[in-house]
């Protein structure tokens, strides 16, 4: 019996996100009593502050289309 070795196929897995929508690295700084607040939460710093920002300016994602 041959072994299976796994590998990638067709149509499988989650496609790539439009270049718009793509997560990005930044170098942000923020005062200490922020970082411990943002950390106090159960979701990620980078899903609080991008939450944040949406509720503060009403900013949405960009309509990609689909």
């Amino acid at each position: 019996m041959a072994a299976n070795k796994g590998g990638k196929r067709e149509g499988a897995g989650r496609k790539p996100a439009h270049p718009l929508l793509k997560k990005e690295m930044i170098s942000l700084k923020l005062p200490r009593w922020l970082i411990d607040r943002l950390d106090e939460e159960s979701e990620s710093r980078a899903v609080l502050i991008e939450d944040a920002l949406k509720g503060k300016f009403g900013w949405e994602p960009p309509d990609i289309g689909g």
